[in-house]
């Protein structure tokens, strides 16, 4: 897991410590304090930053968040069976989360949707469930793991269409496919230019404003947002992408804007991990080294 996942997780687990915290102003000034990077959430702390949603109160220093997990286990499943199907990864992910399942931590709304709709089918309760159409970056963790193991990006969007059916997804895949194929010979910043032309239209516009506008405050505020939808984050992420200079600066920025920041992590760690070192001392922290 190290070419592309191993950036990823130890971005997501850096940014735990503030990750749903939606006060970006607070979360600056508590910055020139301490570090807001490998902190544990501090229910004081959520309730100065509001607007915030305390959700790991039981994650220790290291952890990663539920899409941190799902990333871990499918790449555990995977690994050794490249042709896992939607179903297996549906059973993968219920298994771990349903009542008495082995995870401990903050079930987001897809994850509950999916513990009903199991249910509803295995009880026969004939219960209307709703339609997949999440728009979560949950999207993008079998794009990271198919990545991983060279599998292609069509057969990631057949899993991600375990909780959505939106193209877009997949439209962004061959996106990522191009950053990550070029960001090695040619300046980010450029890559990401040319990368915008692969993009779903509906996005075009923001992604190109996302690297040619410099005050981050203006461009979230007209273009972007902080939450984990990918009409927001995917600008987002561009943005804060196209305008840092190293892996250590990326995520520090990253955390400090709030939101989604772990979640945003995940993309923005694996991208950056290919031209940038993570530095040695993070690495100790996380939680996950042994995975393989």
């Amino acid at each position: 897991m190290k070419k592309y996942l191993y950036g990823a997780l130890v971005a997501n687990a850096a940014s735990l410590g503030y990750h749903w915290v939606y006060n970006s102003e607070y979360l600056a000034q508590l910055s020139k304090k301490k570090s807001l990077l490998f902190q544990a959430q501090n229910q004081m702390e959520f309730d100065d930053g509001k607007p915030s949603y305390f959700a790991y109160p039981n994650q220790k220093v290291g952890d990663v968040t539920t899409q941190g997990s799902f990333m871990i286990w499918l790449y555990q499943a995977m690994k050794d069976h490249k042709e896992f199907s939607v179903n297996d990864y549906e059973n993968l992910i219920y298994n771990h989360i349903k009542p008495g399942g082995d995870y401990i931590g903050y079930i987001e709304s897809y994850g509950k949707l999916l513990v009903l709709e199991k249910l509803n089918n295995d009880l026969k309760l004939n219960a209307q469930i709703q339609e997949k159409k999440d728009d979560h970056l949950v999207g993008f963790i079998p794009y990271l793991v198919s990545k991983e193991l060279g599998v292609s990006s069509e057969k990631a969007f057949e899993l991600t269409k375990l909780f959505t059916d939106k193209q877009d997804y997949l439209d962004f895949f061959k996106v990522f496919d191009y950053i990550f194929d070029e960001l090695q010979k040619r300046d980010l910043k450029y890559v990401l230019k040319d990368a915008v032309k692969l993009a779903p239209i509906g996005y075009t516009s923001k992604l190109a404003h996302a690297i040619e506008m410099d005050d981050t405050a203006d461009f979230i505020k007209n273009y972007a947002g902080i939450s984990c939808h990918i009409q927001y984050s995917i600008p987002l992420i561009f943005h804060l992408l196209a305008h840092s200079n190293s892996y250590e600066e990326l995520i520090e920025w990253n955390t400090k804007i709030g939101g989604a920041s772990s979640d945003r992590g995940l993309l923005l760690g694996s991208v950056m991990s290919q031209i940038s070192p993570i530095p040695d001392s993070w690495k100790s922290k996380v939680s996950f080294l042994e995975i393989q």
